[in-house]
């Protein structure tokens, strides 16, 4: 089981998030494609734009995207991605395999991505949370992300919250 010490809260979960590279980029793909291609609750041709392709996650990753997942006996069951900007760590793409769900692989995610905003020495870890999904908001509360900014369209119909956590003082 792995620990996590984030601000003096021992975390442990069962499941861990590690790097992924190319040789990954065609499980990814497959994760990508059965999450985003259902998720209703996004507006089609954004789940479509998610769903992206194994040679499209590699132009990502030599573009300079990190890719992150989960594993699962041997099988990828979540994955997200990061981006190191000028304000922080930028965490996108969260993914988690509907038969793995509720079971703590996004916490392991969040958890990593915590974990590499500091390691990059990154001033805050944001993302952004499409308004209203349940599971999402109770992640930021629970890793002390605060609200910044108003709601805002990211694609036709589509309202989100940005959310960030200050690295260097614990949220």
């Amino acid at each position: 089981m792995a620990s996590c010490d984030l601000d003096g809260t021992r975390f442990h979960r069962k499941y861990r998030a590690v790097p992924l590279r190319k040789e990954d980029a065609k499980a990814i793909s497959a994760v990508y494609r059965e999450v985003w291609l259902n998720a209703s609750e996004y507006p089609k041709e954004w789940r479509e734009r998610r769903a992206i392709s194994e040679e499209e996650i590699k132009k990502e990753m030599d573009a300079g995207y990190f890719f992150f997942g989960v594993h699962i006996d041997g099988k990828l069951a979540g994955v997200y991605k990061a981006s190191l900007t000028e304000r922080g760590c930028y965490g996108e793409h969260q993914a988690v395999l509907p038969e793995y769900r509720e079971q703590g692989v996004a916490y392991a995610m969040y958890e990593q991505f915590l974990e590499f905003g500091r390691a990059n020495q990154c001033r805050v870890n944001y993302v952004n949370i499409l308004a209203g999904n349940k599971p999402c908001e109770r992640a930021m509360k629970q890793y002390h992300f605060y609200k910044t900014g108003e709601l805002w369209e990211q694609s036709p119909g589509m309202w989100v919250q940005t959310y960030e956590r200050k690295v260097d003082d614990g949220g």
